[in-house]
Formats: structure tokens, sequence, C-alpha cells
């Protein structure tokens, strides 16, 4: 699989990146999703899973949207973000992320920590790591 970057993904600004993350979830568009991404990102799910790579990261979510992550919807947005140095941003997320599926049916809090780099004219996610927020 090839993810191919679209002329419609905006990434001018890390706003438009987040909601564009956030857009590319609720379809269940695993290309749209990977395209936010640097070509060598990382990104860390809830469960401790690594994935690097913008092919690997729209690999596992075309499965997972067709699957457990089917009917899925997030809502939230940017809780934080700072410039680390030029072209370098931390962001912090919070989000919700209701599931239809088994095993997580329901309404789940989590929280994401992304690395952003801004090249010529772009934003895109360095590093992506998921938080679910536990009810303790």
């Amino acid at each position: 699989m090839t993810v191919v970057l679209r002329a419609e993904t905006d990434t001018d600004s890390i706003e438009s990146v987040v909601a564009g993350l956030f857009r590319a979830w609720n379809a269940g568009d695993a290309l749209a999703l990977a395209g936010f991404f640097a070509e060598d990102a990382d990104l860390v799910n809830i469960h401790g899973m690594h994935l690097r790579g913008r092919q690997a990261i729209a690999g596992i979510y075309e499965m997972l949207f067709r699957s457990v992550f089917s009917g899925s919807s997030v809502t939230g947005g940017i809780s934080s973000s700072r410039l680390l140095r030029n072209h370098v941003a931390v962001v912090h997320l919070k989000a919700t992320v209701t599931m239809q599926a088994a095993p997580m049916t329901g309404s789940h809090n989590v929280v994401t920590s992304v690395v952003m780099v801004h090249d010529a004219a772009h934003w895109r996610v360095a590093s992506l790591h998921n938080t679910l927020v536990s009810a303790a």
C-alpha cells in the first residue's frame, strides 16, 4: 500500500492538522489520517503498540477502521501547545473516543501527546502517543 498525500490535506497550521486528524478518524479514512504524518513518523496507541512510518500507520488503521474502530468517533481538541524550537512543537490533545464495537464499546477519554515538525510550508506529525485516561 502506498500512502499518497491528498491535495485537500490542510497542513498549514497546527490547528488544521489536529482538525484534519479528527475529521479523518470520524470518516474512518486511514489514508487521510496517515497523510497528516511525516513519512518516518512514530505512533504509539493506548495499548503500547508502536507503529513506525506513514505506511504502517495507514495499514493498521485501514484494518482497525473496518473492525474494532468501525463507527467510532472522536471529539476534543488542543489543550496546550508550545514551540520547542523553530519548526518543532509539542501539542497536547484531550479527546473522547466513542467506540461502537467490543471490546471497547462506550466512551473513553484520552490524552494525546504530539510532536509536530514544520517543513517548507507544512506541519506534520512526527510522533504521536495516545494515553487512555483511567477512571482512577
